[in-house]
């Protein structure tokens, strides 16, 4: 099978497991490098010394986005973690030929994923929250619908996919949960708070009549439809600019801003990976049990043994 015919079928069949098309398409566009490098050879013959030659010439890159669908190339090489995301696709092309017995070894086995360094927080400042939630003040029913919007990103830390398809069925007001669909077609029940469910249903009252049965209505001037995943942002982004903020207001910074909340209010890791749809605890505490210095230290001042016994003049 030739490297070409192998990255479609991998995307075929990623699709065919109910993965998104988000994750077929970031296969396709990470191995087509790989396929521009080595050219369409017989994927069964691919070393591992051709996988580290590609390795090198990505680390040595002077440009980044060659290639992608939706972004210009510009300067600047590739970062770790990028790095990080071409190594996964290529393990993962390789390790599902054998899987389905195209290949009889895995040239990528011997291919180390870098650990990446644990960076800064990309959740909201949660200073900013008030001053965005005051933004959709007003009984304009894209008014109603921003503060709907926001408090419901807020108190789940859903995906911004997952929010754009929500649908009238899938929320239970009463119960105070909502079916979420993510990543293709995992589906979670996620819970949220009275005062969410009292924002959803002011919107509910004056919501159009339009779009079928999508919960979130876009209401701008191309017309009535439901809101897309980037409609989310777009209306972020507006809200933003509306309230004067400079911190990151975008629908994953209420995903990182729901899960450092979470753990900062006493919250548990492996219960935190059951709302933000995670089956391993190890990718929350990866990507989103990250504090700021003076979090930490807020942290540790609360629940330090010590710091406890000097507030109660023990020491």
């Amino acid at each position: 099978m030739l490297l070409s015919e192998a990255i479609e079928a991998l995307a075929v069949a990623t699709l065919a497991d109910g993965r998104s098309e988000r994750t077929a398409g970031d296969y396709r566009q990470k191995l087509h490098a790989l396929l521009v490098f080595l050219g369409d050879r017989d994927a069964a013959n691919v070393t591992a010394d051709d996988l580290r030659r590609f390795l090198v010439d990505l680390r040595t890159r002077p440009t980044r986005y060659t290639g992608h669908p939706a972004r210009a190339e510009m300067a600047g090489g590739l970062s770790p973690a990028s790095i990080a995301g071409y190594v996964r696709a290529v393990k993962r092309l390789f390790a599902w030929l054998v899987e389905e017995g195209t290949a009889t070894t895995n040239p990528a086995r011997r291919i180390k994923t870098t650990k990446l360094a644990r960076g800064e927080p990309k959740a909201y400042h949660a200073e900013d929250f008030p001053r965005l939630l005051a933004a959709t003040a007003g009984a304009e029913p894209v008014q109603v619908r921003d503060r709907a919007l926001l408090l419901f990103l807020a108190d789940t830390g859903v995906r911004a996919a997952g929010l754009a398809g929500l649908r009238l069925a899938d929320m239970d007001l009463d119960g105070m949960t909502a079916k979420v669909t993510e990543k293709g077609s995992k589906a979670r029940r996620v819970p949220f708070s009275e005062p969410t469910a009292a924002a959803l249903r002011a919107w509910l009252a004056v919501r159009p009549d339009i779009a079928g049965g999508w919960l979130w209505v876009n209401m701008g001037r191309r017309g009535a439809g439901h809101l897309t995943a980037d409609g989310v942002g777009e209306v972020l982004r507006r809200m933003k600019a509306r309230a004067g903020v400079e911190g990151p207001v975008n629908p994953h910074s209420f995903r990182h801003g729901f899960a450092r909340e979470y753990l900062l209010n006493g919250g548990d890791l492996a219960t935190l990976a059951d709302l933000l749809g995670h089956s391993d605890v190890a990718v929350t505490w990866q990507h989103y049990a990250i504090f700021r210095t003076a979090e930490l230290a807020a942290k540790h001042d609360k629940h330090s043994p010590i710091a406890r016994m000097g507030r109660e003049g023990k020491l």
